[in-house]
C-alpha cells in the first residue's frame, strides 16, 4: 500500500514537472513571437545610430518597449502586451525617420565618436567623452524637435568635442605608465642621483605627447617613444635606489659592478668565451658580438641546406626512375650553388646577405638604407649597386624584381608608397647604368608588412628598411 502511494506520489510530480516545462516552453515561444520582430528592429536602428540620432524617440521606444516585457512577466493581458508593442514600434520609425534626416549634418559627428570609441575614450578620458555625449545629444535633440537653425555649427562643436575625447584617451592609454614613473623617479629625487636619465625620460614623453598630437592615427612611433621614456624613468628609479642604498652603506659600488657583471659574464659562457673584465666591458663585448655573428652566419647556411636538402629528396623521389633527368638536375644545382658563393664574394657583409629562397636568389642590401622619408639614392649607395649590376650579369637571370621595404614607423598607406617609390628608384637606376631589358626588371613596395627584426629597436627597424634584389633562378 505505501509502495503504491509512492509511485503515485512519483507519477504526480513528474507529471506537475512536466506541466512546467511545457508551461515555460509556452510562456517562452509566446514571448518569441512577440518580441522578436521588435528586437530585430531595434538592433537595425543601432546599427544606423538611431539612437544617439534621434535620442527622444528611441527613448520612447525603448520606454514602450519595457513596459510591454514587464506586463508580460507580470501575466498581464496581450491587449495591453500588443498595445505597448505597437506603440514602440511606433515611436522607432518615427526615430528612425529622424535619424535619417540628421545623418547628414551629423555625418561627422558620428565618424568622430566612432573613433573616439574605438580609443577606449569612455575609459580613458571619462570627463571629455561625457561632455562630448551630452552636447552630441542636446545638439540631436534641437534637430529632431524641428530646429535645423545652427545644426552644422553644432556638428563642427561636437565633433571637436569627440575628437579631443579621442586624443585625450590615446594619451592616457599609452603615456599613462611613463608619466606614473616618472613621478615615482621624482618623489626618489632621481634629479639628484639620476638626473640625466630622468631628463631623458621627460623628453620621450613629451615627444611621444607631440606626436600623437600632430598624427594620433600613426600610434607606432608615440607608443615606442612612450615605451622608450617608460624605461628611462624606471632606469632612473633604479639608479637612485642604488645611489640610496651606497649612500646608506646597504651595499659597495663593488656589489653594484660584480651585480651588473654576471649577466655579460653568463653569456660569455654560453658561448664558450672566459669573461675578461679587469679592464671594463670592451674586449668582452666585442668578443660575444663576434660569436653572435658567427653563430647568425651559421644559422643561415644551416637554413639554406635544410632547404636544398628537402628540394633534392623531392626531386630524387619524383625522378628516380629518370637517371638523364636527375643528372640535369643535379647539374644545374651545382650551377646554383657555385653563382651563390661567386655572388656572395662580390659584397663586404655589412653591405648585403646572399641567400636561396625556393628558385630565387636574394640579395638583401642591409647596407643600402634611405634616410627617412626619402626616396633619393645616396653617393654612397653607388658601389653597393654596381656589385648589385655584376651579380645581374653573373646570374643570367630573365626576371629581376626589386622590392622595397619599411619599418613600422609611419602609416600603413605612407609606408607602402615610399617602399614602392625606393624600389622604383632602384630600378630606375639599374636601368640608367647597364645593358638590361626593362622587360626583364620590376619593382614592387611591401611597405612595413614584411619585417625581418624587431620593429621595437633602432637596430631591428633598420634592418627592416631595406631593399632586396630578387633574382629568379630558372626559366
Amino acid at each position: 500500500m505505501i509502495q503504491r502511494l509512492f509511485s503515485l506520489t512519483a507519477l504526480l510530480a513528474i507529471f506537475f514537472v512536466s506541466l512546467s516545462s511545457n508551461a515555460a516552453a509556452a510562456d517562452e515561444s509566446i514571448q518569441r513571437q512577440l518580441f522578436a520582430s521588435l528586437e530585430s528592429e531595434f538592433k537595425t536602428a543601432e546599427t544606423k545610430h538611431v539612437n544617439v540620432l534621434a535620442p527622444e524617440g528611441y527613448e520612447k521606444a525603448i520606454k514602450y518597449y519595457k513596459n510591454a516585457q514587464r506586463r508580460f512577466n507580470q501575466n498581464r493581458g496581450l491587449d495591453d502586451i500588443r498595445k505597448d508593442l505597437a506603440q514602440s514600434k511606433s515611436a522607432l520609425r518615427g526615430a528612425t525617420e529622424a535619424a535619417q534626416i540628421a545623418a547628414v549634418p551629423f555625418a561627422a559627428v558620428i565618424v568622430a565618436r566612432t573613433n573616439a570609441q574605438s580609443a577606449n575614450a569612455a575609459q580613458y578620458a571619462a570627463d571629455a567623452w561625457q561632455t562630448a555625449e551630452e552636447e552630441f545629444r542636446d545638439a540631436a535633440v534641437r534637430l529632431e524637435s524641428g530646429s535645423i537653425k545652427g545644426a552644422r555649427e553644432s556638428a563642427e562643436e561636437v565633433s571637436a568635442l569627440f575628437q579631443t575625447s579621442e586624443l585625450l584617451a590615446i594619451k592616457e592609454n599609452y603615456l599613462s605608465g611613463a608619466r606614473n614613473l616618472i613621478k615615482q623617479a621624482e618623489e626618489l629625487r632621481a634629479d639628484k642621483y639620476a638626473n640625466k636619465t630622468l631628463i631623458d625620460a621627460k623628453h620621450l614623453l613629451g615627444e611621444a605627447e607631440r606626436e600623437l598630437t600632430d598624427n594620433r592615427y600613426d600610434t607606432d612611433y608615440p607608443r615606442d617613444l612612450a615605451r622608450r621614456a617608460r624605461n628611462e624613468a624606471q632606469h632612473a628609479i633604479t639608479i637612485t635606489k642604488l645611489a640610496i642604498g651606497v649612500k646608506k652603506k646597504d651595499f659597495s659600488v663593488e656589489d653594484i659592478i660584480t651585480n651588473y657583471e654576471k649577466p655579460l659574464a653568463a653569456i660569455a659562457g654560453e658561448l664558450n668565451l672566459v669573461a675578461s673584465l679587469h679592464e671594463g666591458y670592451d674586449e668582452t663585448e666585442e668578443e660575444i658580438l663576434q660569436s653572435i655573428r658567427a653563430l647568425l652566419r651559421q644559422s643561415s647556411e644551416l637554413t639554406q641546406s635544410l632547404l636544398l636538402n628537402e628540394e633534392r629528396a623531392l626531386e630524387i623521389a619524383s625522378l628516380s626512375a629518370q637517371l638523364g633527368i636527375k643528372s640535369d638536375k643535379l647539374a644545374e644545382e651545382a650551377r646554383f650553388k657555385a653563382l651563390l658563393a661567386d655572388i656572395e664574394n662580390i659584397f663586404d657583409p655589412e653591405e648585403a646577405q646572399i641567400f636561396r629562397q625556393n628558385k630565387n636568389m636574394i640579395i638583401r642590401m642591409i647596407g643600402l638604407n634611405f634616410d627617412s622619408n626619402k626616396t633619393t639614392l645616396k653617393p654612397n649607395h653607388l658601389v653597393m649597386l654596381s656589385k648589385v649590376q655584376q651579380a645581374i650579369r653573373l646570374s643570367q637571370s630573365d626576371k629581376i624584381t626589386i622590392e622595397g621595404h619599411t619599418d613600422s614607423y609611419g602609416s600603413d598607406a605612407s609606408n607602402l608608397t615610399l617602399s614602392e617609390q625606393r624600389a622604383a628608384a632602384v630600378v630606375q637606376h639599374l636601368l640608367d647604368n647597364m645593358e638590361l631589358d626593362s622587360a626583364k626588371i620590376s619593382s614592387v613596395g611591401y611597405g612595413e608588412t614584411r619585417p625581418i627584426a624587431n620593429n621595437e629597436t633602432p637596430e631591428g627597424r633598420a634592418k627592416n628598411r631595406r631593399i632586396d634584389v630578387v633574382i629568379q633562378l630558372t626559366k
